[in-house]
């Protein structure tokens, strides 16, 4: 009798500490569940870890604004902007994550947007395709951007490629297709229109919505890494 009781005893002690993990889990979970229904498109959390898989696959808990920015940038991305050589296997790139890294030309700021290294530091070789379909809504120079394309997406979202050393035949206003030739990579900017050399040759790419008026960047990195097996295949050499 006594070993019976003992045995129902921990039952009961079983019991009650699964339930209580159970309910913590879930309060914790209804926590986090409204904290992430709260958030906006201009918040930290949200601009820092955009598209990563986490995000991606916890959708659900993102209010439905930042939801439906999310899903607009999944239809509009096809291509990765640097496409592979097939005839030059050392014409390679490389980033990583440096999401509002500061930056000091001019003034202390974060840097908003990701940038792709080129892996043979020479200007005028890599070829920049666009990611998505839109319509190029600013071309040209800018001080600290240098040659640089911006393309606004059938969804309203901008997409930003900087730094390059030249153009393709396009125009402002033209319609593009993912995929197409915007230009070449190169090391433009930081100084009067024409200044090249400052830095090594990259692609800056960045990613903006707007709020209210205001110009919201949010982290390219995982978008690039998403896109990494969409690359074209090129012939480009140097």
């Amino acid at each position: 009798m006594q070993n019976h009781r003992i045995k129902k005893m921990f039952v009961y002690i079983f019991l009650l500490a699964f339930f209580t993990v159970l309910g913590v889990n879930y309060l914790k979970e209804r926590g986090q569940y409204h904290t992430l229904q709260q958030k906006t498109v201009e918040d930290p959390e949200f601009r820092r870890d955009f598209f990563s898989d986490s995000m991606r696959e916890n959708r659900q808990l993102l209010s439905d604004e930042c939801k439906t920015f999310l899903e607009n940038v999944e239809k509009d991305v096809n291509y990765h902007p640097i496409p592979e050589s097939i005839v030059d296997k050392s014409l390679k790139i490389s980033y990583i994550d440096g999401w509002m890294v500061e930056r000091n030309y001019k003034g202390k700021r974060g840097h908003e947007g990701t940038d792709v290294m080129a892996n043979v530091d020479k200007r005028g070789i890599y070829p920049v395709l666009s990611m998505t379909d839109g319509v190029i809504t600013n071309l040209g120079w800018l001080e600290k951007g240098g040659y640089r394309v911006g393309i606004t997406s059938n969804s309203g979202i901008y997409y930003y490629y900087a730094h390059l050393d030249s153009y393709a035949n396009i125009t402002e206003g033209q319609n593009i297709k993912a995929g197409e030739l915007l230009g070449y990579m190169g090391d433009s900017g930081y100084g009067p229109e024409g200044t090249k050399g400052q830095f090594a040759v990259h692609l800056h790419v960045g990613i903006y919505t707007v709020r209210d008026g205001q110009e919201i960047s949010v982290n390219p990195y995982h978008v690039l890494r998403f896109l990494e097996n969409r690359k074209l295949k090129y012939e480009f050499s140097q």
